[in-house]
């Protein structure tokens, strides 16, 4: 029953973290597209890194003292697994803030393809922590289809920016946007190694590889 319990609190930390991850990138994007200083501080990764240490301890706890097997050791160890993913994204919403205080006296432009890759991984974000909290597996394996279509549009923004450097576009706007687009391929990457460790979570199968 402890055990049962402490797993349950894994699990209310997980959602809670995620769902503060899944902000934060929104409000990084916000700030990307409209820069506004009063959101800045919105965006407080050292909440995200706590989250994630108290996590890893309480996983570790877990192991430890109650020697869970089977099913429960799968749900542990692919959190333990899980939680480092969901760091990397909140290191990257800080990331294209910064990128984004840097526009902010620069000309912006609309690119509509990276707008619909910014759409399509902000639903991927939020699908992957779905898929967790209602044990989808289906939906897990929908958001790494979808990671083809954002590297497709990440190859064909570049090629958009690349070729109006200097013409229509600012170099320093095609620098910054072009690192915001390489971060919002890898908040891509990330939602998809989430999902990864959500199908090993719920099935034992990890990149269709059997572990346990």
């Amino acid at each position: 029953m402890k055990l049962v319990k402490e797993i349950e609190h894994l699990n209310q930390m997980l959602v809670k973290m995620a769902e503060r991850v899944s902000e934060n990138i929104k409000i990084a994007l916000d700030i990307y597209y409209e820069f506004d200083s009063n959101k800045l501080d919105l965006i407080n990764d050292d909440i995200v890194d706590l989250h994630e240490r108290l996590i890893e301890e309480l996983c570790l706890n877990i192991m430890l003292k109650e020697r869970p097997y089977a099913k429960d050791l799968r749900i542990v160890s692919g959190i333990l697994k899980l939680v480092s993913d969901l760091e990397r994204l909140g290191d990257h919403a800080e990331d294209i803030r910064d990128f984004a205080i840097k526009l902010n006296n620069t000309e912006h432009h609309k690119i509509p393809k990276l707008d619909e890759a910014i759409a399509i991984v902000l639903k991927m974000v939020n699908d992957s922590i779905l898929s967790y909290v209602s044990k989808d597996i289906n939906l897990a394996n929908d958001v790494i289809r979808r990671d083809d279509i954002v590297d497709k549009l990440y190859d064909e923004c570049l090629d958009i920016i690349i070729k109006n450097n200097g013409k229509e576009y600012s170099s320093d706007y095609s620098i910054y946007t072009t690192l915001v687009l390489k971060y919002i391929e890898r908040i891509a990457d990330h939602a998809v190694n989430v999902c990864e460790w959500v199908i090993y979570i719920f099935s034992g199968f990890h990149k269709d590889k059997q572990i346990f």
